[in-house]
């Protein structure tokens, strides 16, 4: 609708009002209820009202309805200002605004403004990457936004209607400061399923014919975020683990090179948007394009198996049967300094804080020592066989072991707080979120611990061999678990039972499992890696 129109529709409006308000005032001065009225109900009184009208010719009738048609349907939100009705809208759930944005052209504007789906995106818990926004919001509009918004955006999309500008008010929810304030995330809630079980099927559809996806508007040709589509994309991925819909497939790729390819079993492995990481039986670390499945470099500073890896923005750290530790440059692949300290292979290990690493190992220890300087700081006694897994969260260390056993640990003094006894067998792995423990074991049960009581909250029972690695994501409450026989599990965590069984997931020896919210990749004996992809054809931009 032009200027004009809209000014026209306001002043139309203006003067329904004003007619109903002088209608309301004549009727309060004027109208008096007859005196043979005076006792009868409402419902007596409608009743008359309705016989009066059919005995009216039609014409009259119809003027009748008119003048009352603006008690019964008044637009309160266009009424407001564009603030308030925002607001107000900012109470809604996800299902309830899609059903407000169907009432009219003017209420589905109003119910595409960013700022509303910016908050029901956090209120569901899920991260995105601020950092790659900035950089996004920052570089001035390019070809490629032209392009990609006229072919109609990445796999995944759907509907080519651009959605209008992020910001036409000065609004609080909005921000008069920089973009930045658009998506500053308060400490992220916990996720609410429950919500994602409430839409309805039809609202994903309608949400994704009302917005394209991409995060530019051609019109004003601005960069902005589209809170819609990214709230959009990630419910779609959530349905999809919700339901064990995913897309399988090896990595890395048949295409890959054979001379890329480890040359023994995978023990362990970690991944981002960018890359992997793979540690191997062949001795070698290799780190691999994600993308393309080319390995960029491969690592060979260790003379026994690669047993457990971990890595940061500028290190990858890793542990070997050679009994060392070892700190290599992650860009250039050059070896910084080598840990020497434990007498039997090292088992696992974790990066504590920015600037240490603690370590286990077959010689029935934990170590901790300072990754920037190599400086041993100090050990752990008191496991009576081989300490198989570590974890730590603060200033606790968790460690299992094949006595059977879970110790809690003071980070900074070594002291053992807790001791956790209910497993029939060793315990391969561990996970430790602050909250709850999370252990896998020789006795094919995986235990839930309350970290704070000591106590075994649940025991989930499904896999029929040693449970071998394990994985805990806090926020959406799940477990995943991988069994020696090659079968992948997944565990609600506060429901303390098994939500799906995503099968065999190799003929080989499942050694060790890492998930994010888009996929799982695993490692065996074998020299390829398994990923289930739960985001195969959705654009995950801006999505952590």
């Amino acid at each position: 609708m032009d200027e004009a129109g809209e000014q026209k529709e306001q002043d139309s409006q203006q003067e329904q009002h004003q007619n109903h308000q002088n209608h309301h005032h004549h009727h309060q001065s004027t109208f008096e209820t007859p005196e043979f009225m005076s006792d009868w109900t409402d419902k007596q009184k409608s009743e008359f009202a309705f016989q009066l009208l059919t005995s009216l010719p039609p014409n009259e009738v119809i003027q009748i309805v008119d003048r009352i048609s603006p008690y019964l349907h008044r637009n309160i939100l266009s009424q407001l200002p564009y603030e308030i009705a925002i607001e107000i809208l900012g109470f809604l759930d996800v299902s309830s605004l899609i059903q407000a944005s169907q009432v009219s052209r003017g209420w589905h504007a109003l119910c595409e403004e960013q700022s509303l789906w910016r908050n029901l995106f956090e209120q569901e818990g899920w991260g995105y990457d601020r950092e790659e926004m900035d950089i996004y919001l920052s570089n001035i509009p390019d070809e490629e936004d032209y392009h990609a918004n006229s072919s109609g955006g990445s796999s995944g999309s759907s509907g080519n209607i651009a959605p209008l500008p992020i910001v036409r008010t000065s609004s609080p929810l909005i921000g008069k400061s920089k973009w930045s304030r658009l998506y500053t995330m308060k400490n992220r809630p916990v996720a609410d399923t429950k919500s994602i079980r409430k839409i309805k099927r039809f609202t994903l559809e309608t949400l994704s014919n009302s917005s394209i996806n991409r995060h530019y508007d051609p019109v004003s040709n601005t960069r902005y975020i589209n809170w819609q589509t990214l709230y959009q994309n990630r419910l779609k991925i959530e349905r999809r683990w919700k339901n064990g819909s995913c897309k399988v497939r090896m990595f890395p790729p048949s295409t890959c090179p054979v001379s890329d390819l480890h040359t023994e079993g995978i023990y362990c492995i970690q991944f981002d948007k960018e890359k992997m990481v793979t540690g191997s039986r062949d001795r070698t670390i290799k780190i691999w394009d994600i993308q393309t499945g080319r390995c960029k470099i491969t690592l060979r500073g260790h003379t026994g198996s690669v047993l457990c890896l971990q890595y940061d923005a500028q290190d990858v750290v890793s542990g070997s049967s050679d009994t060392n530790l070892i700190v290599t440059d992650i860009e250039t692949g050059s070896v910084k300094r080598t840990l020497s300290g434990h007498t039997d292979s090292v088992l696992s290990l974790r990066l504590v804080n920015r600037d240490q690493i603690i370590s286990c190992s077959k010689d029935r220890t934990l170590r901790l020592w300072n990754k920037n300087t190599g400086e041993f700081i100090r050990q752990f006694n008191g496991h009576r066989a081989a300490v198989n897994a570590v974890q730590w969260h603060d200033n606790r260390v968790v460690s299992a072991s094949g006595d059977r056993t879970i110790k809690i640990w003071d980070l900074n003094t070594g002291a053992c707080l807790k001791t956790l006894e209910s497993h029939t067998r060793g315990v391969a792995c561990v996970e430790f979120d602050g909250t709850f423990i999370v252990s896998g074991s020789s006795d094919q049960t995986i235990k839930v611990w309350d970290a704070l009581s000591g106590e075994c909250v649940y025991t989930l029972v499904g896999h029929t061999e040693l449970v071998r690695t394990i994985q805990l994501d806090p926020l959406a409450k799940r477990i995943i678990s991988g069994c020696y026989n090659g079968h992948l599990k997944i565990w609600s965590l506060d429901q303390g039972r098994a939500l799906r069984d995503l099968g065999q997931a190799t003929e080989g020896r499942i050694l060790n499992l890492k998930f994010d919210f888009t996929k799982i990749a695993c490692c065996s004996n074998l020299v390829k890696i398994v990923i289930y992809d739960f985001a195969d054809g959705i654009d995950t931009k801006f999505l952590l």
